[in-house]
């Protein structure tokens, strides 16, 4: 027996064939390696697209790399202090937005908490505009609260903005949403 052929039982085993077969293979890892952090990620993915709520995609693609992968374009697009260049979506790393406790934060901040929990993280203030053709552009920028709740589980008011904003746009696709360019300012 090949190792197409067992990962393909592993799958059927997983119940994953089809599209989520397709996604949890990413550059064929077995299905049975992704995460349960992947597969609840992905599944929230599925009722996002079906429902048409792109903030739900979002949340889903900001705490799993399976997803991004699976909802963004073959190339992205990658503008970066005004040198523009296109990236395979596989080799794409830089991805900037990361979900924490319904907060968004940076990816990187995101990471280094997951590793060391004293790690301060890195909040971001987010806008999405919806285009009249359905296309997406999610602004975002690094932002420090003042930490002052309204008595709720806020963070407060925003205080102050830091660095250039970013722009990722999104097309729609297939009955969803895939990401097509990462845009980081001009420097």
């Amino acid at each position: 027996m090949n190792k197409q052929a067992v990962t393909i039982g592993v799958a059927m085993a997983f119940g994953l064939l089809g599209g989520q077969a397709q996604a949890a293979r990413i550059h064929g890892e077995a299905a049975a390696a992704l995460s349960e952090t992947d597969t609840y990620a992905l599944e929230t993915a599925a009722a996002a697209c079906k429902e048409e709520d792109f903030s739900a995609l979002m949340g889903a693609m900001a705490i799993s790399d399976a997803v991004r992968l699976k909802y963004s374009a073959p190339e992205i697009t990658v503008v970066k202090d005004g040198a523009t260049s296109t990236v395979a979506s596989e080799d794409y790393a830089d991805f900037p937005i990361g979900m924490m406790d319904y907060y968004w934060v940076s990816r990187a901040s995101m990471q280094a908490w997951d590793s060391n929990p004293d790690v301060e993280l890195e909040y971001l203030d987010m806008e999405f505009n919806q285009s009249q053709a359905n296309q997406w552009a999610v602004d975002w920028q690094h932002v420090r609260f003042d930490g002052n709740s309204s008595g709720g589980d806020d963070q407060g008011e925003i205080v102050e903005r830091i660095g250039e904003p970013g722009v990722l746009s999104f097309e729609p696709f297939d009955g969803c949403w895939r990401l097509i360019e990462d845009y980081r300012g001009q420097g």
